[in-house]
């Protein structure tokens, strides 16, 4: 792939780790680094592949990512979970609109999968993925093989629609507004962007879910270093156990 983006398939000679993952749950990963890197990195799973195989889609950014590519086949790896909580199930008649962002298109890929094999009478997902560049859309053609109806944006302007995303997201929203067509916004992708569309699924009353990128160290709530800010009777939630999917109006942004 281009980017610095790769996938990262993984084996295990027992049950498949992710059996019964829903998309939105995460994996924590961690090699054989000694204490080089003591904690693991947190990664969405994109695919359940067969009895015994899972499959992660990584961009090098940092140490981490960068020695996970370099491992060769057949390397050990840690893998803990799946872990969180992943998106809600589909609302009968209610069209899903599919929002990512760059690297936040795991979760969004692996429920689009889902979704294809919808049941009769369901209105098919529609995807909107954006990207810096041409090279930050990967992936489409699974998308294609699948029959997700899929708008591409770039904001230079090489790949799809020259701009953000959310500008032809807000197009298709007003659309179904006039149509009284019930929709729905599941999103994953940068910070600002998960902003942007909190804001445009509470200007347009439309129930929004944000699948979070935080930084995090253990994974299941021990460390508390992944707090999200939330209305409700705690100031804070935690976006390893009570995440990585929120409902956007509970988010405090």
């Amino acid at each position: 792939m281009t980017g610095g983006y790769f996938v990262l398939e993984l084996a295990s000679e027992r049950a498949n780790p992710v059996e019964g993952a829903t998309p939105g749950q995460f994996v924590m990963l961690r090699g054989d680094w000694g204490r080089d890197l003591l904690n693991g990195r947190a990664f969405s799973v994109l695919e359940p592949i067969g009895s015994d195989r899972f499959s992660v889609l990584l961009k090098v950014f940092g140490r981490g990512t960068a020695l996970m590519q370099d491992m060769p086949v057949g390397a050990p790896m840690t893998v803990t979970g799946p872990l969180g909580r992943g998106f809600p199930a589909p609302t009968p008649g209610r069209t899903q609109l599919l929002v990512a962002g760059g690297v936040g298109l795991p979760p969004l890929h692996f429920l689009a999968r889902t979704l294809a094999a919808r049941p009769a009478g369901q209105p098919p997902p529609e995807m909107y993925y954006g990207g810096r560049t041409a090279d930050d859309l990967v992936l489409t053609a699974d998308l294609e093989r699948w029959g997700i109806p899929t708008v591409l944006a770039t904001e230079d302007g090489s790949r799809g629609e020259h701009g953000r995303v959310t500008a032809p997201l807000l197009a298709r929203v007003e659309l179904a507004a006039a149509r009284g067509e019930s929709i729905e916004l599941l999103a994953c992708g940068p910070t600002p962007m998960l902003r942007a569309l909190r804001e445009l699924g509470l200007a347009h009353e439309i129930p929004t879910y944000l699948c979070l990128e935080e930084m995090m160290a253990c994974g299941f709530g021990v460390c508390l270093g992944c707090a999200v800010p939330v209305y409700g009777p705690k100031p804070y939630e935690y976006c390893c156990t009570d995440g990585p999917v929120f409902e956007a109006a509970r988010v405090r942004w």
